[in-house]
């Protein structure tokens, strides 16, 4: 059996510094970290082990609390000022960049398009610093809804969440230059993560050549929820996984070949594990 491992699977750099950082910060004494640092239960339960406490208000915070990687609404800063509470801010850079653009166009007076999911916690810590001129849409079908809002305004700016699909992206941009009024001012910055763009085509090569992939990550990781749906399009037999102990190795051995591929937010040791798990049964398959 033929086993094929993406190259870009596993933590990106954001995800990889927050939870160095985490661990670096709990040797020095008692670390909070406000909501989970990543969408990993495996990374989470790693990281509760080393020290670090997972609070879900910052009023519950008895010392240094930390920012995760996907950000936290601007008025959290405030509070944590507020209350005196030092804050190690652990959010991705590339996260930051599109809160700064946000703030900024808000600023300028643009109405700000958000491409991403509504309640993720990256989005939310987005919105917040778009003011009250905002939208957030998932897909290109979502347009029509706010049609008529956007051509009222001077000024619309199109961003995403680092995490969204790179090609709703890509649609979402179409449809609004193809629909908005000529007499509003479009500017669109695709504001998605490198990393997770290359990821994203990795999955869709990768699936065009294997006859199953196994995609690996939590149900709760935008990014991997992503590339599951990628495979799926472009290979007839795909399984989302959070760990080994979910594989139903029997079935694979059925296999001729096998591709991997798992979210910004997996660690390496699950692909590893995985891997070894194939490799022990290959002589069976």
């Amino acid at each position: 059996m033929e086993i094929i491992i993406g190259k870009n699977a596993g933590f990106c750099y954001g995800v990889q510094r927050a939870v160095d950082k985490a661990i670096e910060e709990t040797k020095k004494g008692t670390v909070y970290c406000l909501g989970e640092i990543v969408h990993n239960q495996n990374v989470i339960d790693n990281l509760k082990n080393a020290g670090v406490c997972f609070i879900n208000k910052l009023e519950e915070s008895k010392g240094n609390t930390i920012i995760r990687a996907h950000g936290v609404p601007k008025e959290v800063y405030d509070e944590a000022e507020n209350k005196n509470i030092n804050l190690i801010d652990l959010t991705c850079p590339s996260v930051l960049k599109i809160q700064n653009l946000a703030e900024e166009y808000s600023e300028k007076g643009y109405f700000i398009i958000i491409a991403g999911k509504y309640n993720h916690p990256e989005v939310i810590g987005i919105k917040s610093r778009a003011g009250k001129n905002y939208k957030i849409i998932d897909n290109k079908s979502e347009i029509p809804e706010i049609l008529n809002e956007i051509n009222s305004k001077k000024k619309v700016l199109l961003i995403s969440q680092t995490t969204h699909s790179s090609y709703k992206f890509d649609e979402i941009a179409q449809e609004l230059k193809a629909k908005i009024s000529k007499d509003v001012q479009l500017e669109i910055k695709k504001t998605i993560c490198p990393s997770t763009e290359t990821r994203q085509k990795e999955t869709e090569t990768i699936a065009k050549k294997v006859d199953m992939m196994i995609i690996i990550g939590d149900k709760r990781s935008s990014n991997t929820n992503k590339l599951y749906d990628i495979a799926c399009k472009f290979c007839n037999d795909v399984v989302f996984i959070s760990n080994e102990t979910e594989l139903n190795i029997d079935k694979v051995k059925k296999i001729n070949s096998v591709g991997i591929m798992a979210g910004a937010s997996t660690p390496k040791e699950d692909i590893i594990k995985i891997k070894e798990l194939l490799l022990n049964h290959k002589d069976e398959m």
